[in-house]
């Protein structure tokens, strides 16, 4: 008899230790099922507060454009479609592989992310009238740019169209682009400064004046170039003076991207 309870207290105390194994291996199975989806959840939670983050360090870099073209661009990225950026202008502001476009796309691109922004240029070898003539600004306006960088060939006018002209005719070009797009907002710009040039540098500050007047945000590049009546800015032209150096263009790639990058 002894025995027989010494057998049966064993195989209780055998039964104990099984069932609370049992239960505390069940116990630490929910309590890591339970780690786990909070860890889920949190991670979900912090990826969401990064990509607001991300929205709104992106939005940030518009801190120097015009109050409409952040507001268009606000609205392109909640529809999640890229906004667009065109230049426009003569052959001086550059080509897809040469002059300050590669540099200004490639940062803009890199900066704001092929998803969130598309930049493209157009440039035409004529003067401002020649343009309107042949109705380009039709072709311009058909690219359904959100935000125009427009170089209004006073360059090309120089010698060839009266100043007058030539501000009717930018005026013209906005006028029809903004005919077909309302909600395009314009930026201006003047080609590149000439050595010693005259009649000239009173002409871009005419364009600047206009610009003023008209409440158009205009990029001030000339600035940032040694002084024209200078020996200092051959260094930044060709020796023909017929487009910009490698050293012209970056100080006007960096000008550029220093007001649509804003730090």
């Amino acid at each position: 008899m002894k025995h027989f309870f010494t057998i049966i207290l064993g195989i209780a105390c055998v039964a104990v230790l099984f069932f609370g194994h049992s239960y505390w291996n069940k116990r630490i199975e929910a309590a890591s099922e339970k780690t786990s989806s909070f860890s889920n959840n949190k991670a979900a939670t912090t990826q969401t507060i990064e990509n607001e983050g991300t929205d709104e360090d992106i939005i940030a870099y518009t801190g120097n454009w015009p109050t409409t073209a952040v507001d268009r661009f606000k609205q392109t990225q909640n529809a999640k479609k890229p906004f667009k950026v065109l230049f426009v202008g003569s052959p001086a502001i550059g080509s897809d592989t040469a002059g300050s476009f590669p540099t200004v796309k490639e940062k803009l691109l890199k900066t704001f992310g092929k998803k969130n922004i598309q930049v493209d240029l157009k440039t035409y070898h004529s003067t401002s009238t020649q343009l309107v003539k042949s109705n380009k600004q039709d072709e311009i306006a058909a690219a359904e740019a959100n935000l125009i960088v427009l170089e209004p060939f006073i360059l090309m006018n120089n010698g060839e169209v009266l100043l007058e002209n030539t501000l009717n005719d930018l005026t013209k070009i906005m006028d029809d682009i903004k005919a077909v797009n309302p909600e395009t907002t314009f930026i201006l710009q003047p080609s590149f400064p000439l050595y010693k040039a005259r009649i000239y540098p009173t002409q871009v500050a005419e364009l600047k004046k206009y610009a003023e007047q008209n409440q158009i945000d205009y990029l001030d590049h000339w600035s940032a170039w040694p002084d024209p009546g200078t020996e200092a800015i051959k260094d930044y032209l060709t020796s023909d003076q017929s487009a910009p150096s490698d050293k012209g263009y970056q100080v006007w790639s960096d000008y550029i991207l220093q007001f649509l990058i804003s730090k």
